[in-house]
C-alpha cells in the first residue's frame, strides 16, 4: 500500500480538485462562481503540450503600452479565433492570436488572463504568473484572478504567495468558494490537516454540493486517519458526479485503511471503468485482490498496469520521433498483446507508411489478420516478411494459420522455423498423426502421435487409448481431446 502522503503530492501536481477529472491543466482546481476556469478558454478535447515552447508573434513577457486608439472589436475577432483553435487542439495558434488580441485591446484584464492559462497549459507557469499578474493590475477587483493566481503559485509549491492570493480573493467576496478550496490544498500540501478540513468546510457552508471540496476534504481526513468520515465525503462527491473517476479512487484507498478489500475492488472497477489508461488504479486493485486470494486476477491486473507504463513511454517517444516506424511497431504490438486489434493495425499500417519493408510490421499485420479469422491474408504477410527478414513471430504466425486452414506438413515446418514448442505445435503433430493413421501411414502416424506427446504430455494415456480404439476400428469417431490454450513462442536469439 503506497503512502496517502504521496498521493496527496501526486494529486496536488496533476490540478487534484479540479472541475473536471479527466482533463489535467494547469489551473483545472481554479473555478470561478459557475464552476469554470476565469481565464480557460473553452475546454474541448486537448493536444499534448508541445515539446518545444511554443512561439508566438509577440512576446507574453512585454507589457504593451496603453494603446491610445485600442480596437475592441479587433481583440473581440483574435479572441474568437484563439478559442476555435484551442478546441482544435492547436495551443501554439491559440497563444499567437491572443498575443494578438492583446496587441489590440492592451487594457484588457481577460486578455491577459486568457493567455495565462494557455501559458499554464503548456506548463510555462512563469509566464502564465506575469501574463496573470497584468491582469490583476487591470482588474484588481476581480477576486477569480487573484484565485487563479494563487494557484498557478500553488503549482509552483509557492504555498506562501498562494495563501497569500487566496487570502486576498476571499477578502474581496467572502461567498465566493472556490479560494476556500484552493488554500485548503495549500494547507494539506503543508501537513497542516486540521486547517485544510476547517477550509474545506468552509467551501461547503459556501456551496454544500461543491464536489471538489468535497474529494479534498476527504483526503485531509484519511491524512488525519478519520478513515470512516473520509468514506463519507468521498461518497459525497461521488453523488455529485458519478463519472467522477477521482472519487472511486480516493475512497478505495480509504476502504484500504479500514482493510474493506472487496468494497475497494469495487470501487478501482468503477474508476477503471471510467479512466482505464491508469496504471495505478490497476496496480491498487491487484493489491487488494492479492488480499483477497485471488492471485490469478492481481497478476493480470500488474501485467496490464506494466503495458500501459510501456505505451505511455513509446508515446512519448513518437511524439520526438513520429517517423520512426520501429515506434509504431512497438505500439502496435503493445495494442496487440492488450487485445486493441484496431489500434494495433493502425499502428501497423503506419509503421509501413513510414517504411514499407518491415519485416516487424508485416508480421504483426499478419497476426491480426489470423485472429479475425483471415487466414489467407496472414500466410500473405507473414510470407511477406519472410521475405524481407526471415523471423520467428511471422513464422509462427504463419505457422498457426497453415494449421487454421489443415495444411499440417507446412503448420510444422514453420514451427520448426519459429523454434516453438508448446501446447499449438502438439496439436498440429496430433492432428497430423491422426491424418496419416488414416491414410494407412501407420508408423509415420506412430511417430507424430509421440512427438505430440513429448510436448504436451497430457495427452496421454487417454489419447493414447483412443487413438489405438482408432487403429482397430477405423470407422471409430475421433475427437481430439481439449487442449490448453497457452502459446509461447521461444525468444528471437537460440540460447547458446
Amino acid at each position: 500500500m503506497r503512502m496517502c502522503s504521496t498521493v496527496l503530492i501526486a494529486c496536488l501536481a496533476a490540478g487534484c480538485g479540479g472541475s473536471d477529472d479527466t482533463k489535467s491543466t494547469a489551473g483545472s482546481a481554479v473555478q470561478d462562481g459557475q464552476g469554470s476556469p476565469p481565464a480557460a478558454l473553452a475546454q474541448a478535447e486537448q493536444a499534448p503540450a508541445p515539446a518545444e515552447p511554443p512561439k508566438s508573434d509577440a512576446n507574453p513577457d512585454e507589457k504593451p503600452e496603453a494603446a491610445e486608439s485600442a480596437d475592441p472589436q479587433a481583440g473581440a475577432a483574435h479572441l474568437a479565433q484563439a478559442e476555435q483553435l484551442h478546441r482544435r487542439g492547436d495551443t501554439v495558434g491559440a497563444l499567437r492570436e491572443i498575443t494578438q488580441a492583446i496587441a489590440a485591446d492592451p487594457t484588457s484584464a481577460e486578455y491577459y488572463a486568457k493567455r495565462a492559462a494557455l501559458l499554464a497549459h503548456v506548463d510555462l507557469l512563469p509566464k502564465a504568473i506575469s501574463d496573470i499578474s497584468r491582469a490583476i493590475e487591470l482588474d484588481g477587483g476581480d477576486p477569480r484572478l487573484k484565485n487563479m493566481r494563487g494557484y498557478y503559485y500553488l503549482t509552483q509549491q509557492n504555498y506562501e504567495r498562494a495563501i497569500q492570493d487566496f487570502n486576498d480573493a476571499i477578502g474581496i467576496d467572502l461567498a465566493y468558494s472556490h479560494p476556500y478550496n484552493n488554500r485548503g490544498l495549500t494547507r494539506l500540501a503543508l501537513g497542516e490537516y486540521e486547517f485544510a478540513v476547517a477550509d474545506f468546510d468552509a467551501a461547503l457552508r459556501i456551496d454544500p454540493d461543491y464536489r471538489d471540496a468535497l474529494n479534498n476534504r476527504g483526503l485531509a481526513l484519511m491524512q488525519l486517519k478519520r478513515y470512516a468520515d473520509a468514506i463519507q465525503s468521498f461518497t459525497a462527491a461521488i453523488a455529485q458526479n458519478e463519472e467522477y473517476p477521482g472519487g472511486w479512487y480516493n475512497r478505495s484507498l480509504a476502504y484500504h485503511m479500514q482493510e474493506q478489500y472487496a468494497e475497494e475492488v469495487a470501487d478501482l472497477t468503477k474508476a477503471i471503468e471510467l479512466q482505464p489508461n491508469q496504471p495505478k488504479y490497476y496496480l491498487q486493485r491487484a493489491d487488494a485482490l492479492a488480499r483477497l486470494d485471488r492471485l490469478d486476477a492481481a497478476l493480470k491486473d500488474e501485467q496490464y498496469a506494466a503495458s500501459l507504463v510501456q505505451l505511455a513511454e513509446i508515446n512519448r517517444l513518437i511524439q520526438r520521433s513520429p517517423a520512426d516506424a520501429s515506434l509504431w511497431v512497438r505500439r502496435g504490438q503493445a495494442f496487440l498483446s492488450a487485445d486493441r486489434l484496431d489500434e494495433a493495425l493502425a499502428d501497423f499500417e503506419r509503421a509501413l507508411r513510414h517504411n514499407p519493408n518491415s519485416s516487424p510490421a508485416l508480421a504483426g499485420r499478419a497476426a491480426i489478420h489470423l485472429r479475425r479469422g483471415n487466414t489467407a491474408a496472414a500466410i500473405r504477410d507473414a510470407s511477406q516478411a519472410i521475405e524481407l527478414q526471415p523471423d520467428y513471430a511471422a513464422y509462427s504466425v504463419r505457422g498457426d494459420a497453415f494449421l487454421q486452414q489443415e495444411d499440417y506438413d507446412r503448420a510444422i515446418e514453420d514451427y520448426a522455423a519459429a523454434r516453438r514448442a508448446d501446447s499449438q505445435v502438439a496439436r498440429a503433430y496430433l492432428l497430423r498423426s491422426e491424418q496419416r493413421k488414416t491414410d494407412g501411414e501407420i508408423e509415420q502416424a506412430s511417430a507424430d502421435f509421440e512427438r505430440a506427446v513429448a510436448l504436451d504430455p497430457s495427452l496421454s494415456p487417454e489419447t493414447a487409448a483412443r487413438l489405438q480404439a482408432a487403429a482397430a476400428d477405423t470407422e471409430a469417431p475421433r475427437e481430439l481431446p481439449p487442449l490448453s490454450e497457452d502459446i509461447q513462442v521461444l525468444p528471437e536469439e537460440p540460447q547458446e
